[in-house]
């Protein structure tokens, strides 16, 4: 069967392999086979190739962080979970594979309304602004400021601080996105400017903005430090902007303002993923989150997949053998999909 090997650390190009490898053996007391639909190829999986990513395989190995399956089998003792199930594919348990076992106890069952690819993209971005959202104790109607807000995060964090009956302040690139988000439920969407603080007080009066959530870092952060207030607590989850993040001290100073860096697979958050990862799924089935769409590819043409994601952004590695190919959304489409903020 067909999957994706990481080779050696270090350049993608050279270190990722589509390879034939056997087919795995029945499921055992406790596991499901699962048949991988779609696993996505984003920036993540780079950096766990490239060896930066605190996850390091034993080489040559499948990688790949996330992604959805249907249970084709399941060994003694699984009652849980039944032939048939759409299924998101666990921590711990690599994608790149047109099967693979995994611990059943660990695997999320979703409903069948929900596209496959869809499902796909449920454990890494909408988990991600579960945890980010969970990371201070806020009541209703409280302030979230964010940038990249039309990425998969973003727009996961105007869904879920919506459940919650928090407010989001969203800071985007384009004007473009604007209205977009404010239809998906985004409270404020502004673009980024120097004088983007103003503006949010202009809107929200001396309301306070306890809680930042930073997915761009360099530049970009000072924005949401101009907009937090005193006390509050910025979360570092990404960099998209390739810059370190230095914020100025001074600022961090005068409002006592308290940065962490995030990492979602810490062990304080492990629990909460498959809670998170359920309810990223409802969400969906309501029709209250659409994660950005992304190009389809057939696993065997990684190479080309590959290519395209390192211009454009995420795709979507097909993994059944079974389905016809797909052909993947032109350039052009690249930026309708959220790929920047």
């Amino acid at each position: 069967m067909l999957a994706i090997h990481l080779t050696q650390f270090g350049e993608p190009e050279r270190s990722l392999k589509v390879v034939d490898v056997p087919e795995p053996s029945a499921p055992g007391a406790g596991q499901a086979l699962i048949q991988v639909e779609y696993a996505p190829l984003d920036h993540h999986d780079l950096l766990l190739a490239r060896g930066v990513y605190p996850v390091r395989p034993e080489l040559p190995s499948v990688i790949g962080n996330e992604g959805a399956g249907t249970v084709l089998a399941v060994g003694p003792g699984v009652t849980r979970t039944r032939p048939g199930d759409t299924v998101l594919l666990p921590f711990g348990t690599f994608a790149w594979s047109e099967r693979v076992l995994a611990e059943a106890a660990k695997l999320t069952a979703v409903d069948r309304s929900i596209s496959l690819e869809q499902a796909a993209m449920l454990t890494i971005n909408p988990t991600t602004a579960g945890l980010l959202l969970e990371s201070r104790d806020l009541p209703a109607g409280s302030w979230v400021v964010q940038n990249a807000a039309n990425s998969g995060v973003g727009r996961s964090v105007i869904a879920f601080a919506k459940e919650r009956g928090l407010r989001t302040i969203n800071i985007v690139r384009r004007e473009e996105f604007v209205t977009e988000l404010e239809e998906l439920g985004a409270d404020i969407v502004l673009t980024g400017s120097p004088d983007v603080a103003v503006r949010v007080r202009a809107a929200i009066g001396n309301d306070p903005v306890p809680l930042g959530l930073d997915g761009v870092s360099g530049k970009a952060t000072s924005l949401l430090l101009d907009v937090l207030t005193e006390r509050a607590l910025l979360m570092i989850y990404g960099y998209m902007s390739g810059e370190p993040f230095t914020p100025d001290p001074n600022v961090l100073k005068a409002k006592n303002i308290t940065t962490t860096e995030f990492w979602m697979y810490q062990d304080e958050y492990l629990p909460r993923h498959p809670d998170l990862a359920a309810e990223s799924a409802r969400l969906v089935a309501a029709g209250k989150l659409t994660l950005p769409s992304a190009p389809v590819y057939k696993a065997k043409d990684f190479t080309e997949a590959l290519a395209y994601m390192e211009k454009n952004g995420k795709v979507l590695l097909d993994f059944n053998p079974h389905r016809g190919s797909r052909r993947h959304e032109p350039p052009l489409a690249a930026h309708h999909r959220g790929r920047a903020p």
